[in-house]
Order: structure tokens, then C-alpha cells, then sequence
């Protein structure tokens, strides 16, 4: 650490030799054209460097303003016309840097210019002035910017700070102890807090009393009552030293009798106000400080007798808390059982995934309040992963299971959360997808051994997770994954339903539902039957089982072309949708000549056969599924008729 300090005097020691060289015109030079170009070079690649640095410190920015001022320098000063990389310079200094620093380096750089011109008497009015003119007005336009986003921050860390002095208990009621029993028994109560501190404004007859959240090194104004019209309520107060450090450190409370202080340093008034007197009291919960209570007059003094009833209303507010807390835990509970038990009821009402997937994502995010919801199907022998509904990531999107949050949770079969996701790139399931979110929870939705997929939930919010919430969304995946097992269970019934047993093609009647439907949508497809010549002699000559290899044989030669179905017997049917008949023809062929070529094993003996196959186009054969089949049917006829082992087109029939 010494030896970093040492470096750092050293190098500022060098800065500011190097600017008083600079501004007594040492470096002014003209070198030329090709020099210039070269430097303007030099400066975009220097400026995209510093823009790419991590964290930007003054030494960085002194190191960026040295090497632009020596190329404008040598290029001819305020003559130069690199001269307007300064006002370059100044933006990316004001985009990246601190204000201080931005000010510092800025009015240096206009400084030294100046005298360089001075004293090298080579003094241009106009360049000199644009170039301290530009120096106000970024930086007055970039203090600006950090203002508001100042304030935007302390708004948010109000309303965080503010959720979070109210959150929930995470402890057990008996853990809160008074010391009259009466209280004790009490199990609940209704939000008292700002009537509390309404009532010891009142009793004071105080100018303003406030009570504070205290969260780390920041104070949250969450509730308060004042007289005066410079009054804020919404107060954030960083506590780095005054009073409040004192009180929430020594946790014991102050008495100011007279407040010759600026009430500005009270930090919930914005002017001038006229304060006489003050009490602050730290509020504790359970050896914790959780809060600040603050009471101040306008005229007279508080006495001691009052600070000692002061100190009592303290200790008050805690235990008002306290109780606030558990109600709301208890609130919080009975809220999310009634949501279970809904959820459970309208998922045991869906049979379809994809139905069950919606409600469920909707209903996650209803219940858990938060502002993205995501499920993913895992593949662990492969692993990777399928979004398969999402508020923001786009369906079928896929990752591994080796990178990201969502991955570790599927892996592990365990929960996790992530307070700040912004913190060490964390990357929730794939590197190249970045969330707009915060927060992060996670969980596995399993049945017994078998991995289903992961659930998980996101919010813009920091630290918006706790262990409540993983034992939440646990339950309400536990009822998903039953859900979404019975609607597998019923999907494979219901495809047992349509496929016949033998081959595992389509049967017939879901043949003619696909048909019907086919027709329905597409402008054009093509019919094929197909029927295996002599089938019954293979049956007599090898026995049923040799036919029954010679029908899956088939079957499975048909699901190469199209949409193949077992129509009956050891007859099949093809549906091409979509497809000319000249493409059919073609594949009809090819089928019949690798048939020709193949032999069927049965026994240590080879079994050939051959086919006779009708072919029907819609629309120009028919124009109805009956119509169609009839069509295809009389080809496939035809086909036998005329020898069999051949392919008959309906429209070269007679009467076409």
C-alpha cells in the first residue's frame, strides 16, 4: 500500500511538472500535416481505450488529457486543428470520470493553454474561449445528469429501504419479549406505526417528528409529521458522521437542549428552518438497529424528563415493529396458502402442457409479485435446456446446462438466489442473453428422480428474494410438476389411441382426421395407398410372424415419404401435403426401387416382396377427403388388376 502511494505522488509530481512545461510553451511546435493526421489518429484510438477501461480513476484521465494536450501542442497549440479534440476529450472525461475529477482536469487543460499562449505569444481569443466555454457547459450538463441520477437513485433506495423496514419477520414471535405479560399474548396487530408517531408529535408539541429505516450507511425517512412547509418526506440521509452515526453506534439516545446546529444537517428540511431543540433515539429490534426516531421544536427546550419518555417511546416503536413484522409474515403466509390452493385447482383442471404452462406462469407471477417469470425444459443426458414459456425470453430458445444460474439449479436439483445480478456477470442461462433484471430465485421442478425443468423468477429489484419465497416457489412448482406429469402421462395415451399397435404408424380412423384436416388448410396434396402383393402367401408360406416383420418393414419405409397411417390389413396409406404430383411420383418410385433391392430376414431365410400403389392429387382429383380416397382407391385397383407391382396414377385412368 505504501508503495502504490509512493507511485501515485510520484506520477502527479510528474503531471504537474509536465503541465507547467506545457503552459510555458516548450512543447508549442508546428510539425505539419502528415504529423497531424497521425496524432488525430492516435487521440480516437486513445479515447475508445480510455472509454473500454473498467473503472476509470484520476490518474487515467490525467494520462488521457497529457497525451492530448502534447499532440495539439506539437501540432501548433490553439492554432492547431486538433484543437477541437479537447472538446472531444472534455465529453468522454464527463462521460466517464467524476465530477471533481472532470473539473480538475478540464480547467487545467484551459489554463494551460492559455498561458502557453501567453507566454509563447501565439494568444487566439476565439479558440480560448470556445474551449473554456465548452469546459463550463459539459460539465454543468454532466452535473446535471448525475443529479437527476442521483435523485432517481435515492428514490428508488426509499421505496426499497422502505419495503424492507416492513418486510416480513424472519423470526419466531416468542423471540419478542416485553416485560408486562399482557402484551405478550397479543399475537398480531394492526399497522400502528404512523399513529404512533403522530401521537408523540402531538405529545411534544414538536415541530417535526420523523421515524427513520436504517439500512447500512443510509438512512430512509418512513414516516413522519412536520409543521413546516420545507419539510421532506421523502427523505434519504447518507449517514458517513453527525448525529445519527453517533446514535446508531453507541445506540443510546441524545438530547440537544439547544440546537445551535444547520437543520440541514437533520436531513429531512430542504431551507432555512428555525430549530431550538432535538431528540433522537436509536430504534431497536432484537440487539439490532433498525431505525432512527427524531423529534424537534421550534422554541423552548426539551427537558430531561421528557428524553426519559423519549427513550421509552423508542423502545415502544420497536416492539410496534416487531409485531408489524410478524403480522405481516403471518399475512404473507395465508396469502400465498390461498394462492396454492387456486393454483393447484386450476392446473388439475388442464390436461395440455402447453395450457398448464400458461396458467402457471401467470399465476407465478401474480402470486410472487415479481417482473419476469421463465420455465425451462432440461434434457440432462444431453445437457441442455429449452425456455419454453417466458414474460421476456423468446420461446425455444436453448442453452446449456454448463453456463448460468438456470443450469446450476438444474445440475444440482437444488434452489439458489442472487441478490445482485449485476455483480460478477452472473449470467442467468445463456452468455449472450442479458436479463434486465436484478434479483434472481430459482428452482427445480421435479417429481421423486425424474428433473422436469427449472422455474424461475426475476425483478428489477436488489435483494427482492429471501428463503420464504424458494419455499414458496418450491411448493407452487411441487403442484406444476404434478400437473405437468399428468399431462405427459396424457399425451402418451392419448398418441397410444391413434397409432397402431403393430407398426406404430397412424390408424386408420386418425388417418382421416388428418386427412380432413389437411384438406382444410393446404392448397394442394397428394394420396398414395399401397398395398403388399400377395400378402397372404407370405403369411402361409413363412407363418403371421413373418408378416407381421414384413408389415413393420413397410411401415417404416412409408414414415420416410410423408404422413403415414396403417389403413388396414396390410394395406397403407400416404399423405403428402403440400406436394405435387410429379414430386410424389418420384418418391413413390424410388420407394419401389429400394424395395426391389431389399429382403426381409426371417428365420435365416430372405423374404422379398413387392408392392402395387394408387396415386390421387387434391384438388384436381377430388375436391373432398371421400372423394379422395375414392379416387386413390380405384388406382390402387387398377394397379392390381393390371399385374400388380406397379404405380397407377388416377388421372391416366379412363374417364379422366
Amino acid at each position: 500500500m505504501g508503495n502504490d502511494r509512493m507511485g501515485m505522488n510520484i506520477l502527479y509530481a510528474i503531471s504537474m511538472v509536465y503541465a507547467g512545461v506545457s503552459a510555458a510553451g516548450l512543447l508549442n511546435r508546428g510539425l505539419g500535416t502528415p504529423y497531424t493526421y497521425l496524432f488525430i489518429v492516435a487521440a480516437v484510438v486513445l479515447c475508445a481505450a480510455y472509454l473500454s477501461l473498467n473503472k476509470i480513476v484520476l490518474v487515467h484521465t490525467i494520462i488521457a488529457a497529457a497525451i492530448i494536450n502534447l499532440f495539439i501542442q506539437l501540432s501548433g497549440g490553439s492554432h492547431s486543428p486538433l484543437f477541437f479534440a479537447y472538446f472531444v476529450l472534455f465529453l468522454v472525461i464527463g462521460f466517464r470520470d467524476s465530477a471533481r475529477n472532470y473539473w480538475i482536469v478540464s480547467l487545467s487543460l484551459a489554463g494551460v493553454e492559455l498561458a502557453s499562449g501567453l507566454i509563447s505569444r501565439s494568444f487566439t481569443l476565439l479558440p480560448l474561449v470556445l474551449l473554456v466555454a465548452a469546459a463550463f457547459v459539459i460539465g454543468y450538463v454532466f452535473d446535471g445528469i448525475r443529479e437527476r441520477e442521483g435523485r432517481l437513485a435515492r428514490v428508488l433506495l426509499r421505496y426499497e429501504k422502505r419495503d424492507q423496514f416492513l418486510a416480513p419477520a424472519d423470526y419466531e414471535s416468542d423471540r419478542v419479549r416485553t416485560a408486562v405479560g399482557e402484551i405478550d399474548r397479543h399475537k398480531a396487530i394492526e399497522r400502528p406505526l404512523l399513529y404512533f408517531v403522530k401521537f408523540l408529535h402531538d405529545m411534544y408539541e414538536a415541530h417535526s417528528t420523523v421515524i427513520f429505516g436504517c439500512s447500512e450507511e443510509t438512512l430512509v425517512l418512513v414516516q413522519g409529521f412536520s409543521h413546516s412547509e420545507l419539510f421532506l418526506p421523502q427523505a434519504v440521509i447518507e449517514m458517513r458522521s453527525g448525529l445519527y452515526r453517533q446514535v446508531t453506534t453507541e445506540r443510546r439516545s441524545l438530547l440537544i437542549k439547544e440546537y445551535s446546529q444547520d437543520p440541514d444537517q437533520l436531513g429531512y428540511y430542504r431551507g432555512p428552518v428555525q430549530v431550538s431543540s432535538v431528540m433522537i433515539a436509536p430504534v431497536v429490534l432484537i440487539d439490532e438497529v433498525v431505525g432512527v426516531l427524531v423529534v424537534d421544536r421550534k422554541t423552548g427546550s426539551f427537558e430531561e424528563r421528557e428524553k426519559t419518555i423519549f427513550d421509552e417511546a423508542a423502545k415502544t416503536a420497536g416492539f410496534l415493529l416487531a409485531m408489524l413484522r410478524l403480522y405481516e409474515k403471518a399475512r404473507y403466509e395465508v396469502q400465498h396458502l390461498s394462492s396454492i390452493a387456486e393454483l393447484a385447482e386450476k392446473l388439475h383442471k388442464r390436461l395440455d402442457l402447453k395450457e398448464i404452462l400458461s396458467d402457471a406462469i401467470t399465476a407465478f407471477k401474480n402470486f410472487m409479485c415479481c417482473d419476469d417469470v421463465s420455465i425451462a425444459q432440461v434434457d440432462e443426458v444431453n445437457n441442455f435446456g429449452e425456455v419454453i414459456v417466458s414474460t421476456y425470453i423468446k420461446e425455444h430458445t436453448t442453452f446449456s446446462l454448463s453456463d448460468g444460474l438456470v443450469g446450476f439449479v438444474a445440475r444440482h436439483r437444488n434452489s439458489i438466489i442472487k441478490d445482485d445480478l449485476n455483480k460478477g456477470n452472473l449470467v442467468v442461462f445463456r452468455k449472450d442473453i442479458k436479463t434486465p433484471n436484478a434479483s434472481f430465485v430459482g428452482v427445480p421442478i421435479q417429481q421423486d428422480d425424474e428433473l422436469l425443468g427449472v422455474v424461475w423468477l426475476e425483478d428489477h429489484q436488489c435483494r427482492r428474494y429471501d428463503e420464504d419465497d424458494v419455499r414458496i416457489l418450491s411448493i407452487l412448482s411441487f403442484q406444476l410438476s404434478l400437473a405437468w406429469q399428468r399431462a405427459i402421462l396424457y399425451d402418451k395415451v392419448k398418441e397410444l389411441s391413434i397409432r397402431d399397435g403393430l407398426t406404430d404408424l397412424y390408424n386408420h380412423r386418425h388417418f382421416q382426421e388428418i386427412l380432413e384436416a389437411q384438406i382444410s388448410k393446404v392448397e394442394e396434396l397428394v394420396l398414395i395407398l399401397i398395398d403388399i402383393d400377395h400378402f397372404k402367401r407370405i403369411n402361409d408360406t413363412y407363418g403371421h410372424q413373418a408378416g407381421d416383420k414384413v408389415l413393420k418393414f413397410l411401415g417404416r419405409l412409408m414414415s420416410q415419404i410423408g404422413i403415414a397411417a396403417r389403413y388396414g390389413g396390410e394395406e397403407f396409406a400416404v399423405i403428402m401435403p403440400g406436394c405435387s404430383l410429379k414430386k410424389a411420383m418420384d418418391r413413390a418410385v424410388r420407394m419401389k426401387d429400394q424395395l426391389l433391392k431389399s429382403e426381409v430376414s426371417f428365420n435365416r431365410g430372405k423374404i422379398k416382396f413387392t408392392v402395387s400403389i394408387g396415386i390421387a392429387h387434391f384438388p384436381n382429383d377430388a375436391k373432398t377427403r371421400v372423394d379422395l380416397i375414392e379416387r386413390a382407391d380405384r388406382a390402387l385397383y387398377a394397379a392390381k388388376e393390371q399385374g400388380r407391382d406397379r404405380i397407377i396414377i388416377a388421372q391416366t385412368m379412363d374417364g379422366q
